[in-house]
Formats: structure tokens, C-alpha cells, sequence
């Protein structure tokens, strides 16, 4: 099946589709999973499906598999024959891999099942799930009943720091707490040549930035408790007219509740002072957030167990420090206890780029090691001697 998934993949890259809009992403692959003559089922909005492998008709445990279908709105910068045919939308995150790994564990598992190749019984629910990047996919798919009668869940994020036939996996907490906010600056525009008879909500806005930074940013390394990071200025048309409002849009991550109380408090305090030293009005706006992703220890065993019998014992690496990111993959977590791995993406050819770059991209015999990793999870789960 290697170089048919590695076809789907390279259709996924060349046609990504954004958070909300994954409706042919959908469509594709629910064509192909029902093929195989499995019943999918869509959710109410045409985006995002689930599909159950069962050996029995109400198995007594059932184990969900997800993997996400959104891409980000960035401009694919690869020279390659894959390249994204859209503009400014590319999956630079590796979802285009980790559904592309799901359908192969299908095709796998389902062709087992129908062979009398399983060693005992399974119930599986593959979960194709869109709009991670907003951190509202999860949610919208727990809506539409995604893990009712669900016991555990599992899921892989291709990560390009580690080699490919490597992972990492730990147990407790291996990502950050994130927000999505939003400032908007309201002062009172003019000309350019008047600055005087002005508030100007741009160079508000900039010594709020530079100030928050200051205070909120705990330091340049993943190992420290909070990240703010501010991804998107919008302000003004014409370069002689001073505007009447300016926006900021980013991102605030936390490993700790209270490290995240303290930047807001700071974060609050600020917007005050300077509404009281400027004029202009300062509006705060949290949106869509993510809580930690917390890998439970059982769930962990049981990927341990089938990494080491597949890859063995010295491609397991533990994750360090927990990762900034933030991922929507904990949603699941607040219903039901799960773990999240990182698969090696990357050789000395390919796949060095970070995440979220316009050059990301991968070493494709991860899709392989993928696809094994959860049939074999699979199997280990449901192994009579764990029960």
C-alpha cells in the first residue's frame, strides 16, 4: 500500500483546504474509505466523518484513532511536483500525513479483520476531524457523538526534530495551554503631517506589544511557562492618514494555570495604563483556546508496548519539556483518557524545516511507520492478557 498512500498524501498536499472549509477533504476520503465497504459517518456540517472497524457487533471496549484535515493559511514555498495548488493555504502541520496514516491503519485493519488475521477482537473508530488549527474541531466532533462509546483514544503528530523510525512519547502534560486573542486599539485618527491632534491607535498599540513582550514573555525557550506571541497587525490604508483603530491577533501559551492568570493580570494592567496615559481605548478579547494536552499513563503503556515490539526499545524517546504548541487533541482528554506521540518526520534529505513554515515538509517513510505503529497499538490494546 506504500506508494498508493503516498499518492494520497501528495493529493492531500496539492489541495489543502482551510479550518471550516475541509468539505472535499471530506468527501475525498470518505470515498475512499467506504470502498472498503465501511459505513462513514459525516458530521452535520460536511466536515470531518468517523468510521468503525469492529470483529464484533457491540464490542465490550472500543479504541477511537484520530487524526485532523486542515491545512494553514500560509503560501507553499516547496519546488515540488506535490506543491500546493491553492494559494495560502498549505498543510505546513503534517495533517495531510497524519490522515493519509489513518486511512493506511484502516485499509490494514479491516483487510485483517475480513482475513481472520486479527489475534483476537477489536472495536476501532477512526476519527477524521477538521478545524485543529482553531482549536474547535474537537469540540465540534464530540457534538456529533465522535467518541460515544469511546473508551480511549490515541493520535500521532509528525514531528520534524526527531529522525523517522524514532518517536516520542510521555505520559502527563506534553503541551501548552493556548489562547487565541485579539486587541483591538481605538483612538482617533487624522493627517499625518498632525500627529498632535490625534490619539494614534498604531503607536499605542506598539508600545502596548513592546511592553507585554517585556513583562509576559518569560524567556526565548521552550522549557519556560508562558509565550505570547502576537502574529498578525492590522492598522490603516494610506500612509498620510493616521487611523482610527489598529488590531493585534496572537497567541498566548502557558504550561501552568497560574503562570496564565499572572500574563493576563499583567496583560489587563497594561491595557489600563496606557488607556489612562493615551486616551485610546483598549479592548481585550480571548477566542478560541486549547487546555493541555495530559497523556494518560495507561494509554502510554500500551503505545510503549507496541513501539517496542515494532521499532524497539531505543526508538522511543521520552519528550523532555512539553511543547508551546497548542492542540485541540485535549478536548478528547477532558471526556475520556487518551495520549498523543510524536513521529519522526525528517532524514539528512528531507523534512528539516520546522512546523509552520512555508518549506515544511516530510521524509515520506513515515507514512509506513505511521500506518504500522497504530495497527499495532491496536492489537497490543486490545490484547486479552491487559484486561
Amino acid at each position: 500500500m506504500q506508494d498508493e498512500l503516498i499518492q494520497l498524501r501528495s493529493y492531500l498536499h496539492r489541495h489543502p483546504e482551510l479550518s471550516n472549509q475541509e468539505f472535499q477533504t471530506t468527501k475525498h476520503l470518505v470515498g475512499i474509505i467506504e470502498r472498503l465497504s465501511l459505513n462513514c459517518n459525516v458530521a452535520n456540517e460536511e466536515r470531518g466523518f468517523t468510521c468503525d472497524i469492529t470483529s464484533t457487533e457491540q464490542p465490550a471496549r472500543r479504541l477511537a484513532l484520530r487524526a485532523d484535515l486542515d491545512a494553514l493559511p500560509l503560501q507553499d514555498a516547496k519546488q515540488v511536483d506535490y506543491r500546493s495548488t491553492h494559494d495560502n493555504a498549505m498543510h505546513a502541520c503534517g495533517h495531510d500525513v497524519h490522515a493519509t496514516i489513518l486511512v493506511g491503519a484502516i485499509r490494514v485493519l479491516e483487510s485483517m479483520r475480513k482475513n481472520g488475521q486479527l489475534p483476537w477482537p477489536i472495536g476501532v473508530r477512526a476519527i477524521f476531524q477538521p478545524a485543529e488549527e482553531t482549536a474547535t474541531g474537537a469540540s465540534y466532533m464530540i457534538n456529533n457523538a465522535s467518541i460515544e462509546n469511546v473508551n480511549e483514544i490515541v493520535a500521532l503528530h509528525v514531528d520534524p526534530t526527531r529522525k523517522v523510525g524514532r518517536i516520542g512519547l510521555s505520559p502527563g502534560v506534553i503541551t501548552a495551554n493556548c489562547d487565541l486573542f485579539e486587541v483591538r486599539f481605538k483612538g482617533q485618527g487624522g493627517h499625518g503631517a498632525r500627529p498632535h491632534e490625534t490619539i494614534d491607535p498604531i503607536d499605542v498599540a506598539t508600545q502596548w506589544l513592546q511592553q507585554v513582550y517585556a513583562t509576559v514573555r518569560s524567556g526565548p525557550g521552550p522549557s519556560d511557562s508562558t509565550v505570547i506571541s502576537v502574529g498578525a497587525f492590522q492598522a490603516g490604508h494610506s500612509a498620510n492618514v493616521i487611523p482610527d483603530e489598529a488590531l493585534l491577533s496572537g497567541t498566548l501559551r502557558s504550561h501552568r494555570r497560574d503562570a496564565r492568570q499572572t500574563a493576563l493580570k499583567a496583560i489587563h494592567e497594561i491595557s489600563h495604563t496606557l488607556t489612562n496615559q493615551t486616551g485610546c481605548k483598549i479592548e481585550w478579547r480571548l477566542g478560541f483556546s486549547a487546555p493541555s494536552v495530559v497523556n494518560d499513563t495507561g494509554t502510554v503503556a500500551v503505545i510503549k508496548d507496541a513501539a517496542r515490539k515494532l521499532l524497539g526499545s531505543d526508538a522511543i524517546e521520552p519528550i523532555g519539556q512539553p511543547s508551546m504548541g497548542g492542540e485541540d487533541f485535549s478536548y478528547y482528554l477532558e471526556h475520556i483518557p487518551g495520549a498523543m506521540f510524536r513521529i519522526g518526520s525528517s532524514s539528512e534529505q528531507i523534512g528539516k524545516h520546522p512546523l509552520h513554515s512555508p518549506n515544511f515538509d516530510i521524509d515520506e517513510r513515515v507514512i509506513a511507520i505511521g500506518v504500522k505503529l497504530l495497527v499495532a497499538t491496536v492489537i497490543e490494546y486490545f490484547d486479552p492478557a491487559r484486561a
